[in-house]
């Protein structure tokens, strides 16, 4: 017993091509531009020793630091990394359920790509909003009128965006 068949039009062709649109390409994720500099800071923690020109200034603005205060410490606040851990499996799962579309080209290879960036920034944003430890110090807290460590301005969280290469 044989099988046989036949195919009255060969999609694989077109499969192959745009399946080699997306090869080789990627989608990152992050703070560009002016707001990069704050995001570091935030994501990875800092160290600011403090000068007396900066314990003047604060002092001035009701933060009197103890004599033995050499530093001030920003602690971590891995929204960018946490945020992309805890969102990864869903992105996949949403571009895994619009990779067919894109074979049969039906949905343009540049536009998944974006579709995926869109996703994975907006899921970042919504975490590093949603992200409340380690909290502020009272002092801040006082000075932003706000207790969300990564919120003051809104800058920093709109600046998220993606890039595909």
């Amino acid at each position: 017993m044989g099988i046989q068949w036949k195919t009255k039009k060969n999609k694989f062709p077109e499969m192959e091509r745009a399946a080699a649109q997306l090869n080789g390409r990627r989608v990152n994720v992050g703070v560009y531009g002016e707001q990069a500099w704050l995001a570091g800071i935030h994501e990875y923690g800092c160290k600011i020793e403090v000068t007396d020109k900066m314990r003047a200034y604060l002092h001035g603005q009701g933060l009197h630091l103890k004599a033995s205060t050499q530093y001030i410490t920003i602690p971590e606040r891995a929204f960018l990394r946490n945020g992309y851990d805890l969102n990864r499996d869903g992105v996949v799962n949403r571009a895994e359920s619009v990779l067919p579309t894109v074979l049969d080209q039906s949905t343009d290879a540049e536009k998944f790509l974006e579709m995926i960036g869109l996703i994975l920034a907006s899921d970042i944003k919504d975490y590093a909003t949603a992200l409340d430890h380690p909290p502020d110090h009272p002092f801040t807290i006082d000075q932003k009128g706000s207790s969300n460590p990564l919120v003051d301005t809104g800058d920093m969280i709109g600046s998220i965006t993606y890039e595909v290469q």
